[in-house]
């Protein structure tokens, strides 16, 4: 009704409706990637207590339901998913669905070792190369951020060694002023 009366806004409301659709679509994007950033942070905890688990028992589940309880929100989320689709079916493929649900290279890893421990293979040292190799890329990620830190704090620096210089300079300014004024 409004286009009736108002017909030269049809192409800009047109252009809105395109930008919020785009937008809401990048941010659907967003939430994805922070949740696999979130379990991917996780994992190196998650692969160590199943290397642990794995010296006491073989058991998948009781394994998944004892990490469950200390996890973070995303992989507790997960892990809640995964061990109901455990209970109810498949465990292996309760496990891969877990796999394509949250897309990760890395979880990949961990599933595919999970998947072993399940037809019998003594999954421990694999788990011990997995753990190591997630430490290592934990803290490369470190290391890039800290690289990342200088540039922020150089900024920083130079707004404090500029007020640290209009500091002095104001004062040697005031002292040569009033030096001038008793010399003249």
């Amino acid at each position: 009704p409004a286009l009736l009366i108002f017909p030269i806004l049809a192409p800009v409301i047109v252009f809105l409706a395109v930008a919020v659709y785009f937008k809401e679509q990048k941010r659907a994007d967003e939430i994805v990637q922070q949740r696999r950033e979130e379990i991917e942070a996780e994992l190196p905890r998650f692969v160590n207590t199943i290397e642990q688990e794995l010296r006491a028992s073989r058991d998948v589940l009781n394994i998944l339901k004892s990490y469950q309880r200390n996890a973070g929100h995303a992989m507790k989320r997960e892990l809640e998913i995964t061990i109901a689709d455990m209970a109810s079916g498949n465990e292996e493929n309760a496990l891969t669905r877990m796999e394509s649900r949250i897309g990760s290279t890395m979880l990949s890893d961990v599933v595919r070792g999970l998947i072993s421990v399940k037809r019998g293979d003594n999954g421990i040292m694999y788990f011990q190369m997995l753990s190591m190799t997630f430490k290592q890329l934990e803290l490369q990620k470190l290391k890039l951020e800290a690289m990342k830190q200088p540039g922020k704090m150089r900024k920083y620096s130079f707004m404090l060694l500029g007020c640290f210089l209009l500091m002095y300079l104001g004062v040697l300014g005031y002292v040569v002023l009033e030096a001038f004024g008793e010399l003249f």
